[in-house]
């Protein structure tokens, strides 16, 4: 008998962010592209004393537009779920939502990943998690309490939003609360403005998403709010495209402010990793309910994120690209 292969750090980190423990029920879900890696995830599962479940969903039958109803049964005798696509398709939002409120009445723990590819199980995933924990919390001491933030950054933004009301969120990869949702790979603060707030510019210089291809910028698209909504839009491509989906209902309104916080994350036109870059931030519009905390409905959310951001918490300087100011 061949010895046992090593698990790979991404499998291993995975298992560990959801808290499988032994006894439990876990279901790996994933698309073709993404077959391999839910191998190595279910792997780690059943070698952490888990009864494991992988299910594909044929790229054929793809993109859902509506949950399935099997699916969502299954979900009540499940305990941790890991959702990773390696092909994303937008519409599909509308399918994952109900998938997760689903979790949320359950009490089963479930990830989200879009775009996993190896290059992202190598980076991003092969995070050290733990460091990202402490990190989300430092990063959360030095802005409880204040109620209105300047976000700057060498790019142009400069953007005051009231957060007062609001509570930061953490997305550290730990997932160990029943009915708790969140992605990986993880890494980032987030919270929801309050919607009637921001005013100023923000300036996206590195990615948008939900525009067409995701990706990295044509040109640095140039986003002004006032009373928190967008007033005016410009740069290249795909700041006219940009402009276009912010014509769906609720879409102009500022719906979240996040922070980076995963120091092997890459800047690569993928949402999922952009996000999480350690020094920069990103503003998104549109919907902000359910775990953002904010009270916007809308078909979309789309992120922008720009590079190099420092935030102000009331007046004083707090985070300098990345790095918490001491007092």
């Amino acid at each position: 008998m061949s010895a046992p292969t090593t698990l790979p750090p991404y499998a291993t980190n995975a298992v560990r962010c959801l808290t499988v423990k032994p006894g439990e029920r876990f279901w790996m879900i994933c698309d073709e592209a993404a077959y391999h890696a839910g191998l190595e995830v279910c792997r780690a599962a059943h070698e952490a004393g888990a009864e494991t479940t992988l299910t594909v969903l044929p790229e054929v039958t793809r993109p859902l537009a509506t949950a399935s109803a099997g699916m969502l049964a299954a979900v009540e005798h499940t305990d941790a779920i890991l959702l990773w696509e390696g092909t994303n398709h937008p519409v599909e939002t509308i399918h994952r939502r109900a998938f997760y409120d689903r979790c949320a009445e359950t009490g089963c723990r479930i990830a989200f990943g879009a775009n996993i590819d190896a290059s992202v199980l190598e980076h991003e995933m092969a995070a050290d998690y733990a460091a990202i924990e402490t990190r989300c919390r430092d990063f959360i001491d030095a802005l409880e309490g204040a109620t209105t933030l300047r976000v700057t950054a060498v790019g142009g933004t400069d953007l005051t939003v009231r957060i007062d009301g609001r509570e930061w969120k953490i997305d550290d990869g730990r997932i160990d609360r029943p009915g708790q949702f969140a992605n990986l790979p993880a890494g980032e603060i987030f919270i929801a403005p309050v919607e009637d707030s921001a005013h100023g510019l923000l300036v996206v210089d590195r990615a948008i998403a939900a525009v067409g291809p995701a990706g990295l910028v044509d040109e640095p698209v140039r986003i002004e709010f006032r009373r928190g909504r967008v007033v005016d839009v410009a740069g290249g491509e795909r700041a006219r495209a940009f402009r276009d989906l912010i014509r769906a209902p609720g879409a102009d309104v500022i719906a979240e402010l996040g922070i980076g916080t995963n120091e092997r994350a890459r800047l690569i036109g993928n949402v999922m990793t952009d996000e999480k870059v350690l020094g920069s931030a990103h503003v998104a519009v549109g919907y902000n309910l359910g775990s953002y905390g904010g009270r916007n409905d809308s078909p979309v959310h789309c992120d922008g994120c720009f590079a190099d951001a420092t935030i102000e918490a009331d007046g004083r300087v707090v985070i300098d690209r990345g790095a918490v100011v001491s007092a």
